[in-house]
């Protein structure tokens, strides 16, 4: 299970989104949720919906860091790596900027079982967004949960079929909500949009400084870049 405050509160609404298209008429949705949980870059945080309660990433290293949609990494009030501490660590900065919540192996291993169902391969990684429903059904299996931004496309890593076919059985069984992506796309209003390129200049500015600059021996370039 996953040490969260948040989770602890047994919320009755979370909404899942993605880095795909997210319709303008959904934004509000997203926001109305108990909890909204983010993924990785975050790209739709600020246009489908302006919060995030929980940012997941991926085996954070230095790059991710700097990819990182700045403004989601502000406002989230946890920040969970999908991964052991161990291969998961990320660059100095970053963690400094939050507290990461290590999540181990248990979410892979959750999502890898309920895609064995449909063939999926052992040599496969399911995405963030699969090893977090996982979880999430495990630990409130009594919430719903709303999915928005998840077209199933990505890297040749990843069982997408098998991905796509667990998702709409989950919808069949009244299991998970997903909503489509139909309408006009979500866009970021001039005050987001300004606030992104701020937070960005300031986090690129900082990593450059902090792991360029002051934290560049060699330790510390082999424990970010696990050389």
């Amino acid at each position: 299970m996953i040490d969260s405050s948040l989770l602890a509160r047994n919320p009755k609404t979370l909404a899942i989104v993605g880095n795909g298209p997210v319709s303008q008429e959904n934004a509000a949705v997203i926001d109305e949720a108990d909890i909204v949980l983010r993924f990785n870059r975050a790209t739709s945080c600020g246009a489908a919906g302006k919060r995030v309660d929980i940012l997941i990433i991926n085996r954070a290293r230095v790059y991710m860091s700097k990819r990182i949609n700045p403004v989601a990494l502000h406002r989230a009030k946890e920040v969970w790596i999908n991964d052991i501490e161990e291969n998961g660590q990320v660059d100095w900065l970053f963690e400094h900027e939050c507290k990461p919540n290590y999540l181990g192996l248990g979410p892979l291993e959750k999502a890898r079982k309920h895609l064995e169902r449909y063939a999926a391969g052992p040599d496969f990684l399911p995405t963030t967004g699969i090893c977090a429903i996982a979880e999430l059904l495990d630990t409130i299996p009594e919430a719903e949960l709303r999915m928005f931004g998840f077209t199933h496309q990505g890297m040749h890593t990843h069982d997408l079929d098998a991905e796509r076919d667990w998702v709409n059985d989950l919808v069949k069984e009244g299991r998970l909500k997903k909503f489509d992506a139909s309408g006009a796309a979500a866009r970021r209003p001039f005050a987001e949009e300004a606030e992104f390129w701020l937070r960005l200049t300031e986090k690129r500015l900082k990593h450059y400084v902090q792991n360029k600059l002051i934290h560049s021996g060699a330790e510390t370039k082999k424990r970010i870049y696990g050389e």
